[in-house]
């Protein structure tokens, strides 16, 4: 019986265990999850956050579901050594699980600042929602005028901090490293749309930040700039990046770069060794290089095109990342590949809508506010670029 071996319960991982068990009822599958907790939408924690949906809605799968499809999954499992010469992985438990065929899908690490107090909040796991629902909670019983809130960061998950706080009314600013939100992918014109949005909400922006100084005991009370100003706040929200590769891959001999190394196929160049979902850069012929996306979509469609290859269906990973977010109201979109530094031109529409062009190629696109062109630019992401 071939024996598959899952690192990563996440939904890349999920959904390739179940691509694969509706194409082969026969193999043995075993996902390794880090987590305690069966698969969950991690795009839907902010929703969580503000009680838009149930705890139980987040759940995409119940234990259940994995007894129903002969797949076992175990929860708080790390892998702490892949042995590919002897087709097996040590786990944290001291287990020697073996493998025919393996697939990574570890996702990405937080950032984390080198400090911490209760009232540091992150948000990437469900446990990270239950943590800032709780300190929230706590921060709505202080006086009206103790209830302030921080962020540091400026991408994807300052922004979604943003919407929360402001969905419970709680008064924040926002600091960040760079000059401007997504300061290595939007020009300065793009970022000044978000920094009047901001202005407009009445948001304090702090730019060129480098990592604040906690205040206070093993409570947060506030947080301290490098020009010395403190600003008081009992909650801080922290959005500063993740890392993809993980020490116990780059030790086992896997290739990577800034992710798991793999071809269009999501192969590894080692033979049975697969990835998928944030971990994975790929080939993506769309945009014409190796390129590692972190957005859900991508990591679902991903598992789909793996799990179907690793059941001797070889699927080739063909999907334009197309992803989206939102600041206070003003919609935020990022489709293909928006890296500044690799684009032979960036056309510069207007302050609201970016294009990247390699090879003649149009192979990005960046649209604020108005998303009306999101589709057709989605659409011809890859072909020859008119302008």
């Amino acid at each position: 019986m071939r024996n598959v071996l899952i690192i990563g319960g996440g939904i890349a991982g999920t959904t390739a265990a179940e691509e694969l068990r509706a194409r082969d009822k026969e193999c043995s599958i075993i996902i390794l999850s880090a987590e305690v907790h069966p698969c969950y939408s991690r795009v839907l924690l902010p929703h969580y956050v503000k009680g838009k949906v149930g705890r139980e809605k987040v759940f995409l799968k119940q234990p259940q579901w994995y007894y129903d499809h002969q797949i076992e999954v175990m929860l708080g499992v790390r892998a702490e050594e892949i042995d590919l010469k002897n087709k097996f992985v040590r786990t944290s438990e001291g287990r020697e699980l073996p493998f025919d065929d393996l697939l990574v899908t570890t996702g990405t690490d937080i950032d984390l600042l080198p400090d911490d107090r209760r009232g540091v909040s992150y948000l990437s796991t469900v446990d990270d929602a239950d943590n800032l629902i709780a300190l929230i909670s706590e921060l709505k019983t202080r006086p009206v005028e103790e209830r302030r809130a921080f962020i540091y960061g400026g991408g994807f998950i300052a922004l979604e901090y943003a919407g929360i706080f402001a969905h419970f009314e709680i008064p924040f600013g926002i600091a960040m490293r760079g000059h401007g939100f997504w300061s290595k992918l939007l020009s300065v014109e793009s970022q000044q749309v978000l920094a009047d949005q901001a202005k407009k909400h009445n948001i304090p922006l702090y730019f060129d930040e480098p990592m604040p100084e906690l205040l206070g005991d093993e409570e947060l009370m506030g947080v301290k700039l490098k020009n010395g100003q403190t600003i008081p706040c009992g909650l801080l929200g922290v959005g500063i990046g993740a890392r993809a590769t993980e020490k116990t891959v780059m030790e086992a001999g896997i290739p990577t770069k800034s992710g798991i190394l793999a071809n269009e196929y999501l192969e590894t160049g080692i033979a049975h060794v697969y990835t998928a979902g944030d971990a994975a850069e790929f080939d993506d012929t769309t945009v014409g290089r190796r390129i590692r996306y972190g957005n859900w979509m991508n990591a679902l469609m991903q598992g789909r095109a793996v799990g179907k290859t690793m059941a001797g269906e070889r699927t080739k990973f063909a999907l334009t990342s197309s992803y989206s977010t939102n600041f206070l109201g003003l919609q935020i979109v990022f489709i293909g590949d928006t890296s500044r530094e690799l684009a032979d031109e960036i056309k510069q529409l207007n302050p609201h809508e970016e294009h990247f062009i390699r090879a003649g190629k149009l192979v990005g696109a960046i649209l604020i506010g108005d998303v009306s062109n999101r589709a057709a630019l989605t659409k011809n992401i890859g072909s020859a670029y008119v302008a």
